[in-house]
This record gives structure tokens, sequence and C-alpha cells, in this order.
């Protein structure tokens, strides 16, 4: 009896090992696939390049579409950031309001099953500041964590740098010295990309006083 137990064991081990293979990893790759068509547009988004709002509606179709698969923390993330896109170009005052609640929600979602995304941090930080001031602690606490998840991160650099300066009013004093470690780590990787941001968007005056004491660096502006 224990020989026929045995000899069946190895075979109907195999046997469910495969269909839980099958029944946790076709929905994945099935999710997976949903996500292509809105990839390349989302990577278009990610480097600040102008895309349509039917291209931004493929791109939430296609997270929406995974996430009936799948929970996937970036198809959250990614839907997430859409919804900012629309919020940010919106006329209308009510359609910025429900974009920028939309975007907090389901980046929310993306962070809970993924909380180290530093780029859905401050794209939620962003999100709140257009719900307003009263939102101004839940952006810096936003802000506070990509700066935690990832301190030195180039591709976020100076757009962090913005947000935070938008959010200094409402900062802690630890906050400000995180924001003024911040400038340090823009100035010394790229200096001169900082100083071209900082006239296009007319922040000069805000560099120089984030240089603080350092004559040379407040003369750079």
């Amino acid at each position: 009896m224990t020989q026929k137990i045995g000899r069946w064991f190895l075979p109907g081990f195999l046997l469910v090992s495969s269909i839980t293979l099958l029944v946790i990893g076709v929905p994945r790759f099935l999710a997976e696939l949903m996500l292509v068509p809105g990839t390349p547009i989302y990577e278009r988004v990610s480097k600040g390049e102008q895309v349509s709002d039917e291209d931004l509606k493929v791109l939430e179709d296609s997270r929406l579409q995974a996430l009936e698969f799948v929970e996937l923390p970036k198809a959250y993330t990614d839907l997430g950031t859409s919804y900012l896109v629309r919020a940010q170009r919106t006329d209308s005052a009510k359609e910025r309001l429900e974009y920028a609640r939309r975007s907090i929600e389901v980046t929310t979602k993306g962070l809970n099953l993924a909380p180290l995304n530093t780029f859905a941090w401050l794209r939620l930080a962003s999100a709140n500041i257009l719900l307003g001031d009263q939102y101004s602690k839940k952006a810096v606490e936003g802000w506070r964590t990509s700066v935690a998840t990832a301190r030195f991160e180039p591709f976020l650099l100076v757009q962090r740098l913005h947000i935070g300066i938008m959010l200094y009013n409402a900062m802690e004093p630890a906050d400000i010295e995180v924001l003024k470690e911040q400038f340090q780590l823009t100035y010394r990787w790229n200096k001169h990309h900082l100083r071209a941001y900082s006239r296009q968007m007319k922040l000069n005056e805000w560099m120089v006083f984030l240089a603080g004491e350092n004559a040379e660096q407040a003369a750079f502006f």
C-alpha cells in the first residue's frame, strides 16, 4: 500500500503544481499583455512629452483591462499618472478636482501594493496640491516619502525640488532641511540644467535662497 501511494505521489504532486502555476500564471500573463498598448504612451508621459487625450484613453483602458485580471501595482500607478495629466491640463475646475481625486485613489492603491515607488509618491504629492491648500499636509507627506524612498533619483531631482518649493509654507523645519539637501544634490548633479530650469520657471530667487551662505552657488543663478 505504501509503495502504491509513493508511486502516485510524485505524478500527483506535479499535476497539482502545474494546475497551481496555470491558475496563478495565466491571469498575470494576460494582465501583462493588456499593458502593452499603453506602455509606449506611458513612457512618453514619463518623459514630459505631450500626448493627446486619445492617447491617454488608450493608456487608461490598457491599465483598467489589466486590473480585471490581476491587481498590478504598476497598472494602478500608471493609471494615476494618466489621471494626473488630465487634471493638470484641463481648464475646468470641476474636472481638475475630479481627476486629481481619481489620481490619488488609484495611486494610493498601487502604493499599498508597492510602497517603494518614489515616482508614484511624488505624483501623489502633485495630485494633492491640485486639491487646494487644505491638502498641503498630505502633499508634503507624499513629497517626504518620495525623498525617503530614493534620496538621489536623477530623473526626479528637479521636479522634486520644484514641488518642494511649492509646498515650502506647509513644511516642518525638518522638511525644509531635506529640501535644502535636495537643492544641493540637484546642483551637484547638473547645475547648468538646474539654472536653465529655474530661469524658465522663474525660480531664481528660490535657488539663491536655498543656496544659503554659499555665495558661489547663489552667484551662479
